[in-house]
């Protein structure tokens, strides 16, 4: 006999096929743990290294202030390099560097070898110039592709002090002149050049006197262009000018700074030059 409905013939007996479903799969808490267990060295790697890479730049910026200082030392040391060789200033260099260091605790902690691990050895101290250049290591927190450390390389350039020295001549002296001044000066605060502007009511300028006694009449930029004076003026107590603008260009002065010898035949100025 035969089923037509999936049946098989055996004898006068049939067999149907019955369909069963998989059971469903089943996870053991286990292996959330081998999981855990494997990915925790990754992630605990990637943390020292990010970690690493804030440390090390804490370490830069540590030297490169040592640096900078050592060099702004070094320049006024190399101002007479007669009196020094450049031995002399890599031996200084070095001295200075660990000087800055001495409080730094990452630099101790993270190079190898700690401050004494800086080499100075590729300075430059050749010309008007002092090139510092600090070699050394950081060490990583753990070995990296067999590596133990970064090599790191800092730089800072300053331009020698050449500067006027204490044994100059007077011819030398750097002193202070104004355009269209008549005298030099050796005080930049000197009231000639740096005045103190007040103010006066345009009332009372007329009955007000400078310090030579004079009078001040109307400034020909501000008062006379415009045909009248403000309430308010302005004067200095060496002028002979009073200002209808506090921004007058007649209240500024513009200074040079020269030799002595380039002053232009002036002669010294009565309330600063003498001496």
């Amino acid at each position: 006999m035969y089923n037509k409905q999936n049946s098989l013939p055996v004898g006068d007996w049939t067999l149907e096929q019955k369909r069963t479903e998989a059971p469903p799969c089943t996870r053991m808490d286990g292996s959330y743990m081998a999981e855990f267990a494997a990915a925790l060295p990754f992630y605990a790697g990637f943390m020292a290294l990010l970690l690493f890479f804030f440390q090390a730049l804490t370490v830069q910026q540590e030297v490169g202030s040592a640096l900078l200082g050592a060099g702004r030392e070094l320049s006024v040391l190399a101002c007479a390099s007669e009196r020094g060789s450049d031995a002399a200033l890599s031996i200084a260099a070095q001295a200075l560097v660990q000087k800055n260091l001495k409080k730094s605790g990452a630099a101790e902690r993270f190079i190898r070898r700690g401050r004494r691990g800086i080499s100075l050895m590729r300075s430059d101290f050749s010309g008007s110039f002092i090139r510092l250049q600090a070699d050394y290591e950081i060490r990583f927190p753990l070995a990296l592709f067999g590596a133990q450390g970064i090599d790191i390389t800092q730089n800072v350039v300053c331009r020698k002090w050449i500067g006027r020295a204490a044994q100059d001549s007077a011819d030398e002296e750097i002193v202070y002149i104004t355009p269209a001044g008549t005298v030099y000066h050796k005080n930049r605060g000197c009231s000639y050049i740096s005045p103190s502007v007040k103010s006066a009511g345009k009332s009372g300028i007329g009955t007000l006197r400078n310090e030579n006694g004079g009078i001040y009449y109307p400034c020909k930029r501000c008062i006379k262009q415009a045909g009248k004076a403000p309430g308010v003026v302005y004067y200095t107590k060496y002028g002979d000018r009073y200002h209808g603008k506090k921004d007058c260009s007649g209240l500024k002065r513009t200074v040079y700074a020269v030799r002595r010898n380039r002053a232009g035949g002036r002669s010294a100025c009565s309330k600063c030059g003498k001496g």
